[in-house]
């Protein structure tokens, strides 16, 4: 399938960590960095990670504030958007829940139907 479309992925990590990941997982596609979630905030889908949750991660060593370039200890809620050339949002999918996310196959049947109509 031929849709024209490009992946884009945001994370709240520092460009450093970005590029980590990024060679880490040999990502295909262009992993940008959303310093203190300036971009999620805007979109409303940026949370504080709640005390608990943050004992958990320090337990398991997962250092956000170093991963992410600040002490705010905030993450994303995970969303997917699908914009039209000028913009648009043509779809949208948030979700608290991480483990539920649009599947590809979906986001791909998506782009056919629109660059069919």
């Amino acid at each position: 399938m031929q849709s024209g479309a490009a992946l884009v992925a945001i994370s709240p990590q520092t460009v450093k960590q970005s590029f980590f990941m990024h060679d880490q997982h040999k990502l295909r596609f262009p992993l940008l960095a959303d310093a203190g979630n300036q971009v999620a905030r805007k979109f409303g889908l940026s949370y504080r990670i709640p005390a608990p949750q943050e004992m958990v991660y320090r337990r398991a060593f997962v250092n956000l504030p170093v991963a992410n370039g600040d002490e705010s200890w905030e993450l994303p809620i995970p969303a997917t958007y699908i914009l039209d050339r000028d913009g648009t949002v043509l779809y949208a999918s948030a979700n608290e829940d991480y483990t539920e996310r649009p599947e590809p196959r979906d986001i791909a049947s998506f782009l056919q139907a629109t660059t069919e109509s």
